[in-house]
């Protein structure tokens, strides 16, 4: 039986599909420029290696990561972008650069990522890690006192 491609509205609903869920463009600001092992990234995200093994073998099979093994002991496993992860990664630098504006030119919505929690990444994309919900949670009761 023929299996008929799913339909979608727009190229941007068929790529949100792709990269849906909390930690899927998170993952792809930690793979971008450089392989991170596994435990690196289940460290900076503070999510469970189940969590990260799901979203990374989903990634791998949309072709935006590429996982690589060395015969090592112990073992050792590298992830990285493939060029289309590369691609993807870079659109949504622009896509987080128009959230940026658009809630500060209308103000009806607070970006997170501050300025000094940008300073201190590796190019200037917040990224969800401990640190951050850390940060987050003392703006919260900040804004409420």
């Amino acid at each position: 039986m023929e299996q008929h491609p799913k339909m979608y509205n727009t190229g941007a609903d068929y790529a949100l599909s792709i990269i849906g869920g909390k930690w899927k463009s998170v993952i792809l600001y930690l793979l971008a420029g450089h392989p991170r092992r596994t435990s690196e990234l289940v460290k900076q995200l503070g999510t469970s290696y189940k969590v990260l093994s799901d979203q990374l073998r989903e990634m791998t099979d949309a072709g935006l990561v590429v996982r690589k093994s060395f015969n090592t002991i112990p073992p050792h496993v590298e992830y990285r972008l493939t060029a289309e992860g590369e691609n993807l990664y870079a659109a949504l630098r622009y896509l987080n650069y128009w959230g940026e504006n658009r809630a500060r030119i209308t103000g009806d919505a607070k970006i997170m990522c501050t300025d000094e929690m940008k300073q201190s990444g590796d190019d200037g994309l917040c990224v969800i890690t401990k640190k951050h919900l850390n940060h987050w949670k003392q703006e919260i009761v900040k804004s409420k006192d």
